[in-house]
């Protein structure tokens, strides 16, 4: 009798150790794809992974896939083949066929394609508002440069500019946004927008933005990752003004760069970790946005620009943030 409750004890023990600290079967793994983990959104989102890791203890591995077109599809099947990983997040939209291609063969795999949503239903989506960022952009930009020369740096042409990376939808949303904002809070402004058709040629986006303060705009929204370095540099070159964008820009132009766009990468992917460890599984097919309301984008005005800001400006600018935050303003996606 005395072995068998020595025997009880044990195992009780044994099971509540195993309760308490998670077994290895149940900790969660997570990979992650991209080249651009190094720049812009990419470092927002390894932030939130690391965030991830360190609170919870995940199993994380990054991959770059470098430029090599030619072995995405087997980068990702080196990743999905042992099934291994309980989500595979994905960055980059050069990678969506390979991506594609893998969550067909792979259909057991849940693989998150951040920043957009495409057509298959096997692919859990992690999506942004980046028009509600954008509208309050366009906002901030009309209403400076409707200051004309009583605010630094504006000239009298009433026009702010756009420099886009490739011309595909998350880009739209972008432009659209920004379009929206400004017709909002300064009608009479025009806004001047061109695409690169890439997002690694720097010295494209510093022509591109030239040549749209030539044609009189004194501010000019830069999405086009590392193209937009380019932007941000001819933004202090023509002493005219620059917004970044995804991360906080502010310091690669400083006096230049009016504000960032932030798009919390690191967010979402530890908001979707968070729900994964807690139980709460992403499902293949599934959409999670992420807005103003929830965080998943804001507007930072530099702090070296910020006392400038006449107050007005800044008021209309909190009353936009309540309105789209609260529905009353609606900002359209691109069709």
């Amino acid at each position: 009798m005395k072995n068998m409750f020595r025997k009880c004890i044990i195992a009780g023990a044994t099971l509540a150790a195993s309760i308490g600290s998670g077994s290895a079967q149940d900790k969660v793994s997570v990979a992650a794809i991209s080249g651009y983990f190094a720049q812009g959104f990419g470092i927002s989102i390894v932030d939130g992974l690391n965030k991830a890791k360190g609170e919870f203890g995940i199993d994380l591995k990054l991959v770059d896939t470098g430029n090599r077109a030619l072995d995405y599809e087997e980068q990702f099947a080196n990743l999905a083949k042992d099934g291994q990983y309980d989500l595979i997040f994905v960055m980059g939209w050069e990678l969506v066929d390979a991506l594609t291609k893998a969550s067909e063969a792979y259909p057991n795999q849940r693989f998150v394609f951040i920043d957009g949503v495409l057509d298959s239903k096997k692919i859990v989506y992690a999506n942004f508002a980046e028009e509600q960022g954008s509208f309050i952009a366009g906002a901030l930009a009309g209403m400076i440069e409707n200051q004309g020369s009583a605010f630094d740096k504006i000239g009298d042409g009433k026009a702010i500019g756009f420099v886009g990376g490739r011309d595909i939808p998350v880009i739209r949303n972008f432009l659209g946004g920004y379009e929206q904002g400004s017709k909002y809070a300064a009608p009479d402004v025009k806004v001047n927008s061109v695409f690169a058709g890439t997002f690694d040629d720097p010295a494209k986006g510093s022509e591109l933005a030239l040549a749209l303060y030539g044609q009189g705009a004194d501010i000019v929204y830069n999405v086009a990752g590392p193209t937009g370095e380019g932007v941000m540099q001819a933004s202090a070159g023509a002493d005219k003004y620059s917004i970044g964008v995804d991360i906080d820009m502010c310091s690669s132009a400083p006096g230049n760069v009016l504000a960032s766009m932030l798009k919390r990468g690191d967010v979402a992917v530890y908001s979707l970790i968070k729900n994964e460890v807690e139980g709460n599984k992403v499902v293949a097919g599934s959409t999670h946005t992420f807005d103003l309301a929830s965080g998943g984008v804001e507007v930072k005005v530099c702090d070296d620009i910020a006392p400038s800001i006449p107050a007005d400006v800044t008021a209309k600018l909190d009353e936009i943030k309540k309105g789209i935050a609260d529905g009353s303003i609606k900002v359209d996606r691109a069709k």
